[in-house]
């Protein structure tokens, strides 16, 4: 979904340009949202979640208290032939009419309920801390949309709901690929395409999300080109020059090299080394097959001196 002017992260919506017009709030913004999922963008309440959490763990360690204590009254009864039956045999542990296994069973339910909310909520909060923030150009935009007038959508105490951009999740997947997000940033213009014929979004600009990707992806492989047929062109010109010159030729394109990679790709550091490693091997082995030490041009291979015969 892009900003409008600016950055416009809304991907070409769907929709039919003849559909109805909707009633002014939950349904107008529930067709906004289906329309585009770059518009998916909701509260997850960290707060509150936290809080429950922080409840549901201190009740399973209360009930994990009175189970240590029951545990601790049975142990103190090793001769007791009741005690050990209850221990070690499920039908007696099982009996109704067993008052020390009721009192045990009655224990065990409520942990058995308690535990599996518990782990249903730790569950759910790790896939939500998963979920990226919205963009900030996508998060401008849905705001604007928000408040397309002087009076929002929603009224009440919901004028106010998506205030804190720190408790907002984007539902569709971001994408974190830097040479996109410079494309959508900065030349989102290029790639504008005619809105979805609702009205109230007439200040929002759409495009498909597929042209910036194959943007990127031309610039990309043009760039690796560039800076590899680049280097061997320069290293061509370095001919009767200094071993310094050709150092300093490998040196940049080198620099370049690893920049480019850098800052518009995600890889990782680790990807990065390996791949400058090999682009300035190959400009190395490129000069030492090609030059020869004194200088002299390209493949000119140096010729030893014949032995003086006496």
């Amino acid at each position: 979904m892009a900003a409008a002017r600016r950055e416009v992260d809304f991907e070409l919506g769907l929709a039919s340009r003849t559909q109805p017009r909707r009633l002014e709030g939950y349904p107008s913004f529930a067709d906004f949202i289906a329309r585009d999922s770059d518009a998916a963008i909701y509260r997850k309440y960290s707060h509150m979640s936290a809080r429950n959490l922080l409840y549901l763990q201190s009740e399973l360690h209360e009930l994990e208290a009175q189970l240590q204590h029951l545990d601790a009254e049975d142990a103190k009864e090793t001769g007791c032939e009741d005690a050990q039956k209850t221990a070690r045999n499920w039908r007696h542990y099982s009996n109704p009419a067993n008052e020390r296994s009721c009192q045990h069973r009655r224990l065990q339910e409520k942990i058995r309920v308690k535990i599996k909310r518990y782990h249903e909520a730790l569950f759910l909060e790790s896939r939500i801390l998963t979920l990226n923030a919205p963009p900030p150009g996508t998060l401008e935009a849905f705001r604007r949309w928000f408040r397309i007038t002087s009076v929002p959508v929603l009224w009440g105490r919901d004028q106010h709901l998506f205030d804190d951009e720190r408790d907002l999740v984007a539902l569709a997947p971001v994408d974190n690929d830097r040479l996109n997000t410079l494309l959508k940033n900065y030349f989102g213009w290029f790639f504008r395409q005619r809105n979805d014929g609702n009205p109230s979004s007439n200040d929002l600009f759409y495009y498909s999300r597929r042209s910036i990707q194959n943007a990127g992806a031309v610039i990309s492989v043009m760039s690796s080109a560039v800076l590899l047929i680049g280097a061997i062109v320069s290293l061509l010109f370095t001919v009767g020059q200094s071993v310094r010159v050709k150092v300093g030729v490998i040196v940049l394109f080198t620099c370049l090299f690893a920049l480019a990679v850098g800052l518009l790709t995600n890889a990782r550091r680790a990807e990065i080394f390996g791949a400058t490693a090999a682009y300035a091997a190959v400009l190395v082995v490129f000069v030492g097959n090609n030059f020869s030490d004194d200088g002299g041009k390209p493949g000119q291979q140096i010729k030893k001196p014949s032995a003086i015969q006496l």
